[in-house]
């Protein structure tokens, strides 16, 4: 089946932080991992961290509100969606879509990817994003 939809490989798992800082030095300070990509725009500040073939993604609403309605509750952190690089998105949607999976809407490119997110609903509660490389990121 993967070879069908043109899955490639997990690229990251993206978790939703209450406070970037505290969850950068876990992750950055005390194990040790490389921080290769930040972003810091109106809505959130994120890092990605490289754990070998993969990342972690840290993301810290600026808006603390929009922050506890997407970790869901008074924790401090959720895993919020898994990355998946595909080959070719154009041939995967229609492939998932067969499959009974639905997106929140189409691929937006950000820098160098492209990427479509699932509806948790149609994925089994869980919200995958999945991705196409456009070069090194």
């Amino acid at each position: 089946m993967k070879d069908m939809v043109g899955l490639k490989r997990i690229d990251h798992i993206g978790v939703v932080v209450r406070d970037l800082g505290a969850a950068r030095e876990l992750l950055e300070g005390k194990l040790g991992l490389q921080v290769y990509r930040e972003i810091d725009n109106d809505n959130l500040k994120a890092a990605f961290l490289r754990c070998g073939d993969a990342a972690i993604e840290l993301i810290e609403m600026k808006d603390p509100e929009r922050g506890r309605e997407r970790i869901g509750g008074p924790a401090t952190a959720r895993v919020e969606h898994i990355a998946i690089e595909v080959g070719s998105l154009a041939e995967t949607l229609p492939a998932l879509q067969a499959l009974g999976i639905e997106f929140t809407g189409e691929p937006q490119t950000f820098g160098a990817y492209t990427s479509v997110w699932t509806r948790a609903e149609s994925s089994g509660d869980v919200m995958y994003q999945f991705t196409e490389k456009k070069g090194e990121g």
